[in-house]
């Protein structure tokens, strides 16, 4: 009879493990939403001259896709922000402490087993004349009895994920760990892409500062010119005083410039990691490092693949979606194995003896009859929330995609704006040179010259607007396309 009940027994035990391990998952497998996304991009095939910014829509940027800018300043700034920057270094950990989350997602799925060991000393009451019923030692013991009880116990339980509540829970701790990793991709890139931005405007600012001294010079210049006029009988006071006034305008501008350019410099130190008043970098217009890069966008197809926003919508959605099937699995009866085992004496000499040993241990099953809504409104609320995340992942893929058109069409105007403005630099420096040769001649009054020179200074200063703006637009792009695998970085 022993053995037909241990055979039982074992049949049961390893019955109850191939259904777990053979059991289905209710709920439907993630599916990826079908997206109508054009062929090639429109906007970047707009007729362009020689002065427009090229892209390459067979190719995709490169890792380090910053290099494309040949400018080993601005490398190396974005190298020691990816190295140092702690919003960068607290989304790394942030993804550590995903993987831990999915880790313990998985821990359902094994059994939980505890010892436990103890010593009790008991007594038990003379007047009591209750029958022994619940199986304890003193139950058994005469009224009035001293004893000890030595227990050490192995404690088992375990519960069987037939319907794979734990599994869809794993499913979904996964996708928010991946999640979390292309929110880290988002945070870098945005990141390179500040860090780009501050470069530029720091360099833009470098050159106006470069402009309003080289304008304060004229000024003074012109103001000698004018007070020499005025000696000589050709000029009035009035003409000094108005050519003082633009001095000192000219003058006031070069502080305002400077803390504008001071503010950039301390973001970049921000940006990069580094303590204050430790980031060394030399005056340098941005004309100076103006380039001309081939911007690789790929075809619009890869936008889906790349773009990290994107992507963790999307892991949110196979979050959602995993939710759902796990809402179901509460609708079904779970199984559980649990049981204890191990050596129980009353004498600690006999405590380990094999005739002292004990053992409890079964199958058993709950069915959710009446929860109150419980597990219906579960599974409605887990619906509910998938329904949203399709939304917002449909809507992030059309801002996506808006965001490069916008960024090419930017770009192509910009350079065509570009030459434009360098055309009308050239032709108002030419005008202010003849107007100030006349104007030494006494053929033209002073205003034309005061009207040449603001004509030269706005077209000086909106060209390096312009400029800055136009590859601000590219680290956008880059940035738009999702960038570089980032594979330094991410190793």
């Amino acid at each position: 009879m022993r053995e037909l009940r241990n055979l039982w027994f074992s049949s049961a035990m390893w019955l109850s493990v191939w259904i777990m391990g053979t059991g289905c998952m209710v709920g439907d497998p993630y599916q990826k939403p079908v997206i109508d996304l054009p062929q090639v991009w429109h906007d970047a095939e707009m007729v362009q001259d020689g002065d427009s910014t090229p892209t390459i829509t067979t190719m995709l940027p490169e890792a380090e896709w910053w290099e494309a800018f040949h400018n080993e300043e601005l490398s190396w700034l974005i190298r020691v922000a990816l190295r140092r920057n702690h919003d960068l270094r607290e989304a790394a950990l942030r993804v550590m402490e995903g993987r831990t989350l999915v880790m313990a997602a998985g821990t359902g799925l094994y059994p939980q087993v505890n010892v436990n060991g103890a010593y009790t000393r008991v007594r038990r009451s003379e007047t009591i004349l209750v029958n022994p019923t619940n199986g304890n030692p003193e139950s058994f013991a005469p009224p009035g009895a001293d004893f000890d009880i030595w227990n050490a116990v192995v404690d088992l339980r375990w519960e069987l994920d037939l319907w794979g509540r734990i599994r869809r829970g794993m499913e979904a701790a996964s996708a928010e760990w991946d999640g979390l990793e292309q929110d880290r991709r988002a945070l870098m890139l945005a990141l390179i892409s500040d860090v780009g931005h501050a470069y530029f405007e720091l360099r833009a600012y470098d050159e106006h500062l470069d402009i309003a001294r080289n304008d304060l010079a004229i000024q003074r210049n012109l103001l000698s010119l004018v007070q020499n006029q005025v000696s000589a009988g050709l000029a009035s006071d009035l003409e000094v005083s108005r050519r003082s006034m633009l001095v000192a305008k000219s003058a006031a501008e070069i502080p305002n410039l400077q803390r504008l350019r001071a503010n950039t410099y301390h973001r970049l130190e921000v940006l990069t990691g580094l303590a204050p008043q430790t980031l060394a970098l030399a005056v340098r217009p941005l004309r100076d490092t103006v380039i001309q890069p081939e911007i690789p966008i790929g075809l619009p197809s890869a936008l889906l693949e790349r773009r990290p926003d994107i992507l963790s919508v999307e892991q949110r959605l196979i979050v959602a979606n995993a939710r759902i099937g796990q809402a179901r699995a509460f609708f079904f009866p779970s199984f559980s194995i649990t049981g204890s085992g191990g050596f129980q004496s009353s004498e600690f000499s006999q405590w380990l003896d094999f005739g002292s040993r004990t053992l409890n241990i079964g199958p058993s099953v709950t069915l959710p009859i009446f929860l109150g809504k419980t597990n219906v409104s579960r599974l409605e609320l887990a619906e509910t929330r998938y329904e949203q995340m399709l939304e917002r992942y449909h809507q992030t893929i059309l801002e996506a995609f808006q965001e490069v058109a916008d960024l090419l069409v930017a770009i192509q105007t910009r350079s065509q704006q570009l030459s434009n403005h360098q055309n009308l630099v050239k032709a108002a420096r030419k005008a202010r040179t003849f107007v100030t040769i006349r104007f030494k001649e006494g053929l033209i009054p002073f205003l034309d010259v005061l009207e040449a020179e603001r004509d030269v200074l706005a077209a000086e200063r909106q060209i390096v607007q312009i400029e800055r703006a136009r590859l601000s637009d590219m680290v956008a792009l880059f940035k738009a396309v999702g960038g570089g695998w980032m594979i330094q970085a991410d190793s």
